[in-house]
This record gives structure tokens, C-alpha cells and sequence, in this order.
């Protein structure tokens, strides 16, 4: 019945009953009397529901009633020290006791993190037995670990879940006042016997270190960042940061017993007397951490403990000088005699400590900077968790920028160290540590050269592996292909080696010519656009790409992608490239595939529109150009538009010739059935503000400073009526950015992603002030036509535009909005 009642508790997860919650504690109280079975089900929803309401839910301030009546509840806070002080970590009973340490956890965490100050207003009786635990649980662990048969790397998993929980339990316990006098005092027996023995590594954490590198390096730097693995080492991890910033004298302590550990390891391995500056280390040889322990595991261990404390020493003089003393005594047996295990170790501590013991011109400085390429190198012999605890430590070390004169002198023997391990390598902090030197640092051509060859080959051989079947491969294609497209960005790059950067980088542009087989196109794409944005031209090798472009846009599924930033930039800066006729046809058979194809939603139609807007405008073109055009377009537009948007831009096709085409534009809406023209000073109701506005106003503009008698009433209005909404929409701009307001909006809706893709066209129309466009082609305008004679039966036309004649300036980038004074009259 009772077994029956916790499965229905835990399965339907009954958690807002009190009636319940008191009933699962007094069950407890006769838990003497149940099978094993149950007591473990009793445990499992007792900890369920104290997770579910202590840390789920996350709740701070004053507890709410559920989280208060567990916290002080006195029948529960029995039940939980039951068999604390029979504690043996052997017997059946394991799983039952790790569950229990769990739940007192959460309850104290929740106490020192959450209620501290609720706590003080109300007796809490968890408070009352925290000195038992504590006590309690550090003998028992002391004991088990000083026990003949302890063993780490035989311990079951049920012994590893308690032993970890209990020493999260110290680490967190540690912070209170209340237990202060209890962890001073057992400090060395803690350190000694907890510390050192659980902080060492297993064997499984040694087979890592060449089976798999990548989860060694990960551990380690958990352990000196965060401590989110759920494991004995990473709980050690905590405790040991919670004795440093809570019980006093704990980092010297720490620091003085770990460095004399290392002394005593490397005298042992160098088979050296021992020497009596050893001092406390000698009072332990004896004891089971000098006499048990493998003397190289010793060593690393002191040198992890050590690299963790780091944070706490590094701007310690002494520490600099205690380095120094050791390393210059033991430095050649451990820079050249080690083994690997210690080697990794040394790096992580180089990377930690890099503040305080590498300076300027200091012979030690070079050795250790040596030290670290070497093991970089160490890759060949495929020591890859050395190669990469190393790459760690420069990573550390170019972030210091009080190092960057100190990596000068042989930041190019790095970088061509960490380009040569890249190709066998997949770490991925590897790749931005080679990014990061690109950043920081100017380099020679030669070394320059070098390095985006091995970057390159990297592409290559990760492409070979894919096409073999290891598509999992493709990660690192990618990871290499964001060191590349950095590259245009840094300044000490480009333009200074652009010739060089994309003659080594065009190696890979002929995979486009078949984009189906890689999966790095775009990143080729976006790689040309950025060195065209950059250097302002095209290049030869871009020139040709143009021509293996309609072979990525059919892989799309006739989409432009990256490739409406790419044909924006080729048709911008590209003068020479289209005044070829059959440069220009090549880019409108790929733009008309685009936006003729119906599976292509509004807005991606848009993009392949409004790069001919682009073309039109930059650009005179051949009469039958100029019809094929036009026509397509009219096509499309006698077909299905949703979106006014999407109307404006097809007109805007027609808009766009009147600029640099405007005679045979005229022409060939001339020679059409209908009332095109009309059609086209209608689509003003269609227009977006900004680019739309911006277009109707300068194409329409260009057309009567050369043609003034296709003025008339409609236009002259809707000239009126796109400024007044361009005003408008410039005025909310300007109180929302004000109000530091963000917009909102559904990232599928189309016309949010047409606006989107506005956000980034290059184009010159931009460039201009719809607003003086429009004075000075109204000024031009009133020489020839009589103007108010046009408007005298409108008043409210003549109105709203003296009130836009009045407008002088709008300034996009600031959002000021000015008005010239009151002029007389139209």
C-alpha cells in the first residue's frame, strides 16, 4: 500500500498538497519498518519534490508557503539526519543515503542562496544540525579515503553519486558562519584526504588524454571556469573556490601545500634526496597521499589544484617569485622529461598564471613560450590533449594585451605551429585561437602566405573526408571557414594583402563549379562579398565567380540567399564587369529565374527585383535589354501580388529607368497598349517609406528635369502624398529611438523580411534627399509650367505643399527633423 501510494505520487507528481507533503514525512519517520525497495521510492519522491520546488521553480525572497514548509518544517528535518552518523559508503543502502544527501543539499542551498534573510527572522531547525553534517560527513570521508582498500578508480557508481553529493553538500555549507570553527579546523585533513585524492586524476580522465582529447580539455576547463560537470572533481573543484573565499588563511595554505606536493613529486621522479625545505610535506610520508598515490599523478594534481586557484593569485608578487624559484629548478625536467599527463597539466598552469610569471625579455619567458609551442607540435606524435591544453594557454595569454609585445618577436613560429596541428585537429577553441592571433597581431607576408595555405589545405582535406562518407567533417570545414571570412574585416589585412589572401583562398572557389557536392558554398559566396564590400572593386577571380553563380541559385531552389548581398555589390562596384552586354544578360536570366518562380514566397521575388532596380539605375542599357526587361516584368506583375510591397518594387522597375534609361524607358511605355504610365504614377499608394518613397520621388524627378510636360495633377499629388508619409514615418522614428523603443515583429511575415533585406542595399538612391530632390525639381519645373494655376482647384493640395516646401532637411542618422522658417506662399 504504501509502495503503491509513493508510484502514484511519483508518477502524477502530487506536488501542491500539503496534506500530502505531510504525510510522505512522517512515512519517513518509520522508515525502519520498510522493505529497501520502498525506503528508495520514499527517497526518490522526497527528492523530487524538494528539486521540484527548491530549484525548479527557482523562487527568492521570502519563501512561499510549499518552499517555507519544507525549509522549517522540524518532522522533516529528522527524517533527513536519520543514519548521518552510520554513514560507511558500502552496503545496499547506497542509493538511498545519496538521495538523502541530495535533499539535505537542496534545503541548504536553497537556505544560503535563496532565504538567507528569511532565515533569520525564524528559527529554521536544519540550521541546528548543520555542525552534525558537517562533521559527520568529513570524518566519514576522511576515513573511507584513508581506508587500506580505497581505490578511486574502483569505486562503484553508487559511491561516486553519494561521495559527490556530500562533498557538493561541504561546498555549499562551507559559505555558513555557523561551521566556520568546523571546516578551520579540519582543513588539512580535508585537503589531504579529500582534495588531493578526489582531485587527481582517474583513469578514465588518463585514457582521455589520448583516446579523447577533446572531452580531457573540456574537463579541465569546466574545472577552472564553471564546475557544471556533475561529477566528483568538478564538486572538489567547488569546495576547494568556497574555502578560499570563505575561511581565512585557506589560498596560502592551499598555494604553500600544493607547491611543496610539486617540489616533493619532482625530487622523487629525478630520484633526488629529499631536502628539509620540504618541511610539513616530510610529516605526511607516511601518510597514504605520498606513499600511495603515483608520484606523477601527485604532481599534476598539485599543478591543477594550483591552476585553480589562480584567479585568486595572480596578482601576487609571490606567486611570480615561488613560479620562478620552482621552475627554475625543476623547469628542464619538466619542460623535457615529463610525461604527457604532467606536460598538460603545465600548460593549464602557464595559461592561468600567465600574468604573473611570463614577462618582456626574460630568458625563463622564452623557455616556457617554447615550452607551449612544442606541445602544440605534439599533435605530429598525436598528443593531441597536450596540443590542445596548450593552445589554451596562448589563447589565455594573446587575450592579456599587457603580453602583446612579449608574442611579437615569434607570434609568426605560433601561428604557423597552430595552422600545421589544425590539420589534425578538431578542437574548437583551436580554430579561434587562430582567428585571435589574425586580430591581434600584424604579420609578415611570408607568414601570412603560409598560414592560409595550411587553412586552406585544412578545406581540402576535411572535403575529401566528407565526400568519402564522414559528413560529420563537415563541422570543421565550417569552423575553417570562419577563420577565412574574418579576414576581410581586420584591417591588417585588407587591403594591404588582398592579392595575396585571395589568390590562396581562390584555390577553393572552383568547388562552386559543382555546389551539390559541398556544403560550403555560401560561405564562398559570402567570403567574395565581403572582400568587395571592403576593397570597394572587382576582381578578376570575383569576375569569373559571376558566371558559376546561376549554379548555386539552382541548388537554392532558385532563392538568392547570400548571393543578393554578392549581386548588390558586383552590380555597385562592378562598372567594368557590366558595361559587357553579356555580363548583364548572365545577371537578368538569374534574376528572372527568381522572381518568376512561383515556390519563392513575395518578399525572396523582391530581392531579384530590386537588384534590376539597381542595374537600371547604375547602368545605360541596349534597347532590347531594356524591352526584355520590362516585359518580364509586366508579365509578373499581370500575375497574382499579395503584397503592396512587392507592387511598388515592379513598378519601381520602370521608376529606375527613367534615371539613366529614361528616353527609351519613355519609349517603350509609349509603345504599349493601356495606361502603363499611368499605372506607374499610381503605384505611389504602394510605397514603403524610405528606399519606395525614395525611388518614386528621384526617378520621377530625373524624368521631368528632362522631360517637364509629363508633370500633371495625379503625380504632382502623389509626390505630396509620399513626402507627407516619409515625414511622418521620420517622426515616429525619431520618438521611438527617443524611447529606445524596439520594434517587434513576426519574423515569417513577409514584408518584415523584405524590410530586412532593405537593411543592408547598397545603392546610390539612398544617397539622396527625396526632399531637396524634390525642391530643386520643383523650382526647375516652375519655369515652364504654371503651377498654381495647375492645383488652383485644390486647395488642400496647395496646403500640404507648402507645408512639404518647407521641409529642408532630414537627417537619417540622427533623426532631426528640421523645417526651414515660413516661406511666402506657393
Amino acid at each position: 500500500m504504501v509502495a503503491s501510494a509513493f508510484y502514484i505520487a511519483e508518477t502524477l507528481q502530487l506536488d501542491n498538497q500539503f496534506e500530502w507533503f505531510q504525510s510522505i514525512i512522517k512515512a519517513g519517520k518509520i522508515m525502519g519498518t520498510f522493505s529497501q525497495s520502498t525506503k528508495l521510492l520514499w527517497a526518490k519522491v522526497l527528492y523530487h519534490q524538494l528539486d521540484r520546488h527548491l530549484t525548479t521553480q527557482q523562487m527568492s525572497g521570502v519563501p512561499e508557503p510549499i518552499q517555507q514548509y519544507f525549509i522549517y518544517n522540524e518532522e522533516l528535518c529528522q527524517v533527513l539526519i536519520l543514519k548521518a552518523q552510520q554513514l560507511t559508503f558500502v552496503g545496499d543502502d547506497l542509493e538511498y543515503c545519496h538521495l538523502i544527501v541530495a535533499s539535505q543539499r537542496l534545503i541548504y542551498g536553497s537556505i544560503i542562496k535563496l532565504y538567507k534573510d528569511a532565515i533569520v527572522a525564524k528559527k529554521c531547525p536544519f540550521l541546528d544540525i548543520l555542525c552534525i553534517l558537517c562533521d559527520t560527513y568529513i570524518q566519514s570521508l576522511v576515513a573511507f579515503a584513508m581506508s587500506p582498500t580505497f581505490s578511486y578508480d574502483t569505486l562503484n557508481q553508487n559511491q561516486q553519486n553519494l561521495i559527490n553529493e556530500i562533498i557538493k553538500l561541504l561546498a555549499i555549507t562551507c559559505k555558513s558562519i555557523s561551521v566556520y570553527h568546523i571546516f578551520a579546523e579540519y582543513r588539512m585533513a580535508i585537503f589531504v584526504d579529500i582534495i588531493l585524492p578526489f582531485f587527481s586524476s582517474t583513469q578514465k580522465e588518463m585514457s582521455d588524454l589520448n583516446e579523447d582529447p577533446n572531452e580531457f580539455v573540456q574537463l579541465t576547463q569546466d574545472l577552472l571556469d564553471e564546475q557544471k560537470s556533475d561529477i566528483i572533481k568538478s564538486s572538489v573543484a567547488q569546495l576547494i573556490i568556497a574555502y578560499c573565499d570563505h575561511i581565512d588563511g585557506s589560498v596560502s595554505f592551499f598555494t604553500s601545500f600544493s607547491t611543496l606536493a610539486a617540489t616533493y613529486c619532482v625530487q622523487k621522479l629525478q630520484n633526488a634526496e629529499l631536502k628539509e625545505q620540504l618541511g610539513l610535506i616530510m610529516e605526511f610520508k607516511e601518510h597514504y597521499f605520498l606513499k600511495s598515490m603515483n608520484v606523477n599523478v601527485l604532481l599534476e594534481t598539485s599543478l591543477l589544484i594550483l591552476s585553480i586557484l589562480s584567479n585568486y593569485l595572480v596578482y601576487r608578487n609571490e606567486v611570480g617569485l615561488i613560479f620562478k624559484s620552482f621552475i627554475t629548478q625543476y623547469g628542464d625536467y619538466l619542460l623535457n622529461y615529463s610525461i604527457p599527463l604532467v606536460k598538460a597539466r603545465l600548460c593549464t598552469y602557464i595559461g592561468a598564471f600567465c600574468k604573473s610569471i611570463l614577462h618582456e625579455k626574460e630568458e625563463l619567458s622564452q623557455q616556457l613560450l617554447n615550452f607551449l609551442m612544442n606541445q602544440i607540435k605534439s599533435s605530429k606524435n598525436e598528443l593531441y590533449a597536450n596540443c590542445y591544453c596548450a593552445i589554451e594557454a596562448i589563447k589565455n595569454i594573446i587575450e592579456e594585451p599587457n603580453l602583446e609585445k612579449l608574442l611579437e618577436p615569434i607570434i609568426g613560429q605560433i601561428l604557423i605551429a597552430l595552422c600545421e596541428s589544425l590539420l589534425q585537429s578538431d578542437f574548437e577553441d583551436h580554430f579561434d585561437t587562430i582567428k585571435q592571433v589574425f586580430k591581434t597581431f600584424s604579420l609578415d607576408p611570408s607568414v601570412l602566405d603560409q598560414a592560409l595555405g595550411l587553412i586552406v589545405l585544412k578545406i581540402q582535406q576535411e572535403q575529401e573526408l566528407v565526400e568519402q562518407g564522414q559528413t560529420e567533417r563537415q563541422i570543421c570545414i565550417n569552423q575553417t571557414w570562419n577563420i577565412l571570412k574574418s579576414l576581410p574585416e581586420i584591417d591588417r589585412i585588407i587591403p594591404i594583402h588582398f592579392n595575396l589572401l585571395e589568390k590562396r583562398v581562390a584555390v577553393l572557389y572552383k568547388y562552386i563549379i559543382n555546389p551539390n557536392v559541398i556544403d560550403f558554398d555560401e560561405d564562398i559566396v559570402y567570403f567574395i562579398s565581403q572582400l568587395i564590400n571592403k576593397t570597394k572593386f572587382i576582381s578578376d577571380y570575383q569576375a569569373e565567380m559571376l558566371t558559376q553563380c546561376n549554379k548555386v541559385i539552382e541548388k537554392q531552389r532558385y532563392t538568392l540567399g547570400q548571393l543578393f548581398e554578392l549581386f548588390n555589390y558586383y552590380i555597385y562596384y562592378g562598372r567594368t564587369l557590366f558595361q559587357n552586354a553579356k555580363a548583364q544578360e548572365f545577371l537578368i536570366q538569374m534574376l528572372e529565374a527568381v522572381f518568376n518562380n512561383p515556390q519563392n514566397g513575395e518578399a525572396s521575388q523582391g530581392e531579384a527585383i530590386v537588384l534590376l532596380h539597381l542595374l537600371l539605375q547604375e547602368y545605360p542599357l541596349q534597347k532590347d535589354v531594356l524591352t526584355y526587361i520590362y516585359t518580364k516584368i509586366l508579365q509578373r506583375s499581370q500575375l497574382e501580388v499579395k503584397n503592396d510591397f512587392l507592387r511598388a518594387r515592379l513598378m519601381g522597375i520602370y521608376i529606375s529607368g527613367f534615371i539613366q534609361n529614361c528616353a527609351q524607358t519613355l519609349a517603350w511605355i509609349e509603345s504599349q497598349q493601356g495606361f502603363i504610365y499611368d499605372h506607374i504614377i499610381d503605384s505611389s499608394k504602394h510605397c514603403q517609406p524610405d528606399y519606395d518613397s525614395q525611388l518614386y520621388i528621384v526617378g520621377f524627378c530625373q524624368l521631368l528635369l528632362k522631360n517637364p510636360k509629363y508633370l500633371n495633377l495625379p503625380l504632382l499629388t502623389n509626390f505630396v502624398t509620399v513626402l507627407k508619409r516619409q515625414y511622418n514615418n521620420d517622426i515616429k522614428k525619431a520618438k521611438e529611438d527617443n524611447n529606445d523603443n524596439e520594434e517587434m515583429f513576426a519574423f515569417n511575415d513577409e514584408l518584415e523580411d523584405a524590410k530586412i533585406t532593405m537593411e543592408t542595399f547598397l545603392c546610390n538612391i539612398q544617397k539622396h534627399n527625396e526632399f531637396d530632390m524634390f525642391h530643386l525639381t520643383y523650382q526647375h519645373l516652375r519655369k515652364t509650367i504654371n503651377i498654381p494655376e495647375l492645383i488652383s482647384n485644390d486647395p488642400i493640395l496647395k496646403k500640404d505643399l507648402d507645408e512639404i516646401l518647407k521641409i529642408s532637411k532630414i537627417n537619417s542618422d540622427a533623426r532631426i527633423i528640421l523645417k526651414l522658417k515660413k516661406r511666402k506662399e506657393t
